[in-house]
This record gives C-alpha cells, sequence and structure tokens, in this order.
C-alpha cells in the first residue's frame, strides 16, 4: 500500500495552537500533585533551595523525551509502544514488561488517600488525626469513585480528560500565584531561585552524606514533571488527539456517551520523500514542542518554583521542616496570619484538586497504555475483545480502582502508610520506567524513524543525560535502603 498523505497541521495562530494542544495539558494537569504540591516543597524546605537544577533537568528530559515520543504517533498513527514492539524479544515481552513497570507503580492511591486528607482538613476545620482515620479513608474511597465516573463518559476518553483538565490547570496555578503573592518576600525569591545554581556547589548541591534521604529525593525528583511511563501515556494522548496520521489510527472511546470504534494494529506512516508532507510535518513539530515544552514541563516547573518559594517564605523563617501533608497544613496555618480562614481554604483546596486530578488521569492513562500494549501485540485480543479496546481499558480501570480500594482500607485498618508514603513508593518504584525511557528513545528516534525525521545531536545528548540521570537515582536509593552506602 502506497504511504499516505500527512493531513494538515493547525494554521498558525494563538487561538488555533490552543485548540490543537492537548496531549501536554492533560498530562501537566496530572503532573501538578504529590512532586509540586508535597514532596519537592517537603525537600526545599529540608535542605534548602539547592535542588531547584535538579527538577529543571528534569523538566527538560521529560520535554524532549516527550516530544520524540510524540513524534512516532505524527508520523506513524500509533503511539511510541507500537515502536517498541519492533525491538527484541518479542511484541508480548514488551506488552507484559510495559504492563508491570507501569501498573505496579500506580496501585499505590497516594493521591487519592491525599486529596482525601485535603478534603477531610477542609471539613474539620483542622489537619486530621489518627482518630480522623476512617474519615480520612471515606474520602479517599469517594475521590477514587468520582474519578472512575469520569473515565466512563464522552466520545473520547482523551478529550474529556481534556475539558476537565484546563479548568484544574488554571485553577491550580492561579491559587498557587495568590499564595506566593501574600507569601513571599523578594528574599525569598532570590534565596529560592539561587538553588538553579546548586549544581555548582560541592556535590551538585546535594547534602551532606549524614543527612541525606535518598529515598525521599528520588521521589520528589521522580514526579517533576511526571512519572512512570509518562512517554507512553502522551504518545497515546496525541494518537486520541487525532494529530498528523493519529487522525486515521481511531482511538479509545467513552462506555457512556461513546461507540465502538475501530483501533488500528497497524501503522500508517507519511511518504518522507514528499516536500510537502515534510513541511507539514515541520509545523506539527511546532505543535508537539508547544504542547511539551511550554504546557507539560513548562507550567509544571513554574508550580514547582511557585510552590517552593511558597514554601520556603513560609515555612524555614519559622523553623518547620515537616513532611507529607503536614508540609501544606503548616503553610494555611502561616498563612492565616494574614488571610484567617481563607488561607486553609485556598491551600487545601488548590492540594485536593492537584492531587484528585492525579488520581484519575493515572487510571485512565494506565488502562490505555495496557490496552494499547495488548491490542499491538497480539492478534488473539484483538479477536476475543470482538475488535472493541474498551473491554480491554475497562478491565484495567476497574482492577486499578479495586486495588486502591484494597490497599487504602488495608493501610487505614493496620496502620501501615500514611498518603505522603504511598505517593513516594509509586514514585520510586517508577524511577526505572523514566530511566528505560530515554534509552529505548535513543533507539526508536535513531534507528527506526525516518532519517529525514530523526533528532539533531542536542535532543540525542539530552536523552543520553536523561539515562544518567535517572539512573543516578535508582543507584543511589537502592546502595541506601539494601547496603547502607549513602553517595
Amino acid at each position: 500500500m502506497a504511504p499516505e498523505a500527512l493531513p494538515e497541521p493547525p494554521k498558525p495562530g494563538v487561538w488555533s495552537y490552543l485548540k490543537a494542544v492537548g496531549p501536554g495539558v492533560i498530562l501537566g494537569s496530572m503532573a501538578i500533585g504529590s512532586g509540586e504540591w508535597i514532596l519537592f516543597p517537603a525537600i526545599v524546605v529540608k535542605y534548602g533551595p539547592y535542588l531547584l537544577w535538579a527538577a529543571l533537568l528534569s523538566c527538560i528530559i521529560q520535554a524532549v523525551v516527550a516530544v520524540e515520543s510524540m513524534k512516532y504517533a505524527v508520523y506513524s498513527g500509533q503511539p511510541i509502544h507500537k515502536a517498541y514492539q519492533k525491538l527484541p524479544p518479542s511484541p508480548l515481552a514488551w506488552a507484559w514488561a510495559w504492563t508491570l513497570l507501569i501498573f505496579i507503580p500506580v496501585i499505590w492511591p497516594g493521591w487519592a488517600a491525599a486529596s482525601a486528607t485535603a478534603i477531610a482538613a477542609l471539613q474539620l476545620g483542622r489537619l486530621p488525626g489518627p482518630q480522623d482515620a476512617y474519615l480520612v479513608l471515606a474520602w479517599g474511597i469517594v475521590a477514587l469513585t468520582v474519578g472512575l465516573l469520569v473515565i466512563h463518559f464522552g466520545e473520547k476518553i482523551q478529550r474529556t480528560l481534556e475539558l476537565v483538565s484546563w479548568p484544574i490547570l488554571v485553577l491550580l496555578v492561579a491559587t498557587i500565584i495568590i499564595g506566593v503573592v501574600i507569601a513571599a518576600s523578594p528574599q525569598a525569591w532570590l534565596e529560592v531561585l539561587s538553588g538553579f545554581g546548586g549544581f555548582l556547589k560541592p556535590r551538585l548541591g546535594f547534602p551532606s552524606q549524614g543527612e541525606i534521604n535518598w529515598y525521599m529525593i528520588a521521589a520528589a525528583i521522580a514526579y517533576i514533571p511526571a512519572g512512570f511511563g509518562f512517554n507512553l501515556f502522551i504518545s497515546s494522548y496525541a494518537r486520541d488527539k487525532g494529530w498528523g496520521m493519529g487522525s486515521k489510527a481511531g482511538y479509545i472511546s467513552g462506555l457512556v456517551g461513546g461507540n465502538k470504534v475501530e483501533l488500528r494494529a497497524d501503522e500508517i506512516p507519511f511518504d518522507v520523500n514528499n516536500q510537502e508532507n515534510l513541511r507539514r510535518w515541520r509545523e506539527w513539530l511546532k505543535i508537539m514542542r508547544l504542547d511539551s515544552y511550554v504546557f507539560f514541563s513548562g507550567i509544571t516547573m513554574v508550580t514547582v518554583i511557585l510552590t517552593s518559594v511558597m514554601a520556603y517564605a513560609l515555612l524555614v523563617p519559622r523553623g518547620l521542616a515537616p513532611t507529607g501533608f503536614q508540609v501544606a497544613a503548616a503553610q494555611a496555618e502561616a498563612l492565616s496570619a494574614v488571610l484567617g480562614w481563607a488561607a486553609w481554604v485556598i491551600v487545601l483546596l488548590g492540594g485536593f484538586w492537584a492531587l484528585f486530578d492525579t488520581q484519575w488521569g493515572i487510571m485512565d492513562s494506565v488502562a490505555r497504555t495496557v490496552t494499547d500494549n495488548f491490542w499491538f501485540a497480539s492478534e488473539w485480543v484483538r479477536r476475543m475483545t470482538g475488535g472493541d479496546p474498551r473491554k480491554i481499558y475497562y478491565a484495567v480501570v476497574y482492577a486499578i480502582y479495586a486495588l486502591s480500594v484494597i490497599i487504602l482500607v488495608i493501610s487505614t485498618v493496620y496502620k501501615l502508610a500514611e498518603p505522603y508514603h504511598l505517593s513516594a513508593t509509586g514514585a520510586v518504584l517508577g524511577l526505572l520506567a523514566l530511566t528505560l525511557a530515554p534509552i529505548l528513545q535513543l533507539v526508536v528516534s535513531n534507528r527506526i524513524l525516518p532519517k529525514p525525521l530523526r533528532p539533531g545531536i542536542v535532543t540525542n545528548i539530552i536523552l543520553a543525560v536523561g539515562v544518567v540521570f535517572y539512573g543516578f537515582f535508582i543507584a543511589a536509593v537502592v546502595l541506601q535502603m539494601f547496603f547502607k552506602i549513602t553517595l
């Protein structure tokens, strides 16, 4: 079959481009969760702002990986995991590998539990204590259930999440800006922003061996801007958005309001020898970069800076270095000196939306990744589902929901883990997928993509740095936890 023409990209213009973006908006609203709201500000307060350079580097690496991942969807009509399945050992082996690498980290329902802590605090007028554990559990199950319901609706699930993500993203950034404007002095801004020069300090700004906790630092970095298999998620959203050749591949539709849609398992590459196609490709590349650099990584990095400045300005002068959701509570109490009860509402409501949105976004992104992988890898799966990918998608969604509820109940009844530790556990477990992403992307972008679409040397260097960067955190955590060696 002769290669097809690449569809015309959106016309240049602010409004046209804003309508065109979407995958990065969804992932960006998910990304402003535990890492930006809780984990990283806690690290800044405890160790100082000198790890800000590491957050910036993580955002740059993931922005580049995201663009390279979405390029494959625009070129072939299929997300990046289709390309991975061309590599040894076999498509099914990769399907199972990604299922385990992504599913295991996300079943720890730290986002639902943390958002439940926020809403319970709003209800009680104080941070919940041990005596309120079952109230938090009830709100956690409500959060999980609402998230489950959200991803049942819409002709396209991707479109439903996009519509929900825009107002949440705006609300979150606005909430944080209000807090920072009120709380932060120019001195706090200067001290936090000096953290970008932390790589010039001894040990690259990392704290001394005697006090460092690599588990918590790795968890904070792993969530910035996103964790787990973010590159698989964003590439799948690009296909369902209908970017490039993705408009010819189909999409995953909702159970309510959507119909059975043919989801192709084959690739539909465009002709790279056609100059008109290459012109269109360059325009599509602008959309991908805008979506990834600005709405995914850019807004996330701005949020990291703002939340860090707010935490630093409010907590360091008081000699406080809380962890977990105590970070949000301590900031709310400090702000109350200026705003009264409104501070409690601003900080905790913002935290609730950040974490609540992350929970249902994770349920969707993991379910779609598992669905795509097995849909591509197995003709038997396509035949047994009657050609309806929703049967796999919702089976995975319900499995995540059931396991998350079970873990929430067990953690509450037996007092095994707080929301903070559930979130951190998920982040650290997802580091392996983060480390694999740039390795595999180097192979796909330089071997499988046609030559005219391959990245330049700067992109390849950033991908290589990503392998070393995330690999370092894996090594640091493993050595400290299992061998008592602190790097």
